[in-house]
């Protein structure tokens, strides 16, 4: 028997918000705020739209979350005559973390101290940039605050889901799979997940090497697909008086393509599974190595298992 996915689930039983607050993480818990980038005049002088005065520079972090507040800003350089030298290069533009999406330049105008946004580099990769922009063209003030999360926390939300659904044998947000067996079985064909919503199609390679889809029509087989936070298995049988087909002795010659999970939003995931995972993520934040050194450490008699064991999942438990 083997196992493979075909569509993953569209979102997490959690969003990374709630995990946060489990962690008790404040904002400052998000994407680091960059360091400066360096900024000169254009050598050779070229005239441009940079007012004449001094001006200063920096870089946020954009996510899927949010914005970090400005990182640390440059010296300031100063334009005296436009007409002359009215262009700033900027280098060495830094870059983000793996959750980086995009990073925006704030500048003052001339001998200002609010940083407003200059330009949006739409890459986590681009270093260098010309700044050939009039102050009165400049944008909205820089953020003050972090308003991006840690990209640990998405890490560990995916992480906490797989080992749930490890341990539970239950899948949680709805996704496809394809069970793999070298034939039919003797009795039922029962899903290794559970629940299911939905058995897509049966299909095997026949004797002449023929993939086929089983049964012919719709009437050939009979589903059993329990519901319900603890559903047991599901199943599939031959209809009334219909046989399984005889299939060619090669691996994975039946495919069982089937949809489980509780549901498509996050709401359907039943409360205790998903306080489960909360309780992992809060454990990981705080816990940052594979081992505990120095410390007394105890399993909570009522944690993760306490919750996890009502919606284990025993694929032999069938009726």
């Amino acid at each position: 028997m083997s196992l493979f996915l075909v569509a993953a689930p569209a979102l997490e039983p959690l969003t990374i918000a709630e995990a946060k607050a489990q962690c008790r993480m404040g904002s400052a818990s998000g994407e680091p705020a960059p360091s400066a980038p360096t900024a000169a005049l254009i050598s050779p002088a070229v005239a441009g739209n940079v007012e004449n005065g001094a001006h200063r520079y920096g870089v946020t972090f954009v996510t899927a979350d949010g914005e970090t507040e400005l990182g640390t800003v440059t010296a300031a350089v100063t334009v005296v005559d436009k007409t002359v030298n009215g262009k700033i290069a900027l280098s060495a533009i830094p870059l983000g973390g793996s959750a980086v999406t995009s990073r925006k330049i704030y500048r003052t105008v001339a001998a200002g101290s609010t940083y407003l946004l200059l330009a949006t580099l739409a890459d986590n990769t681009t270093t260098t940039y010309t700044d050939n922009i009039a102050d009165a063209s400049l944008g909205a003030q820089a953020p003050t605050t972090n308003s991006t999360y840690n990209p640990e926390l998405v890490r560990w939300i995916s992480a906490a889901r797989q080992y749930v659904e490890t341990f539970t044998q239950r899948k949680l947000i709805t996704q496809t799979w394809a069970l793999k067996l070298n034939g039919f079985p003797c009795g039922d064909l029962v899903l290794p997940f559970s629940p299911v919503s939905s058995v897509t199609s049966v299909t095997y390679v026949d004797t002449a090497g023929a993939t086929q889809t089983w049964p012919a029509d719709a009437t050939g087989y009979t589903t059993d697909l329990p519901t319900g936070p603890e559903a047991a298995p599901a199943r599939v049988r031959p209809s009334y008086q219909v046989i399984y087909p005889q299939t060619r002795a090669d691996i994975n010659a039946v495919t069982v393509t089937f949809v489980a999970g509780y549901g498509a939003a996050a709401s359907a995931v039943p409360a205790g599974i998903r306080s489960a995972m909360l309780l992992l993520i809060a454990h990981w934040d705080r816990n940052r190595e594979a081992v505990n050194v120095g410390n007394i450490v105890n399993i909570l008699p009522l944690g993760v298992d306490s919750l996890l064991w009502p919606y284990k999942l025993f694929p032999n438990a069938t009726s």
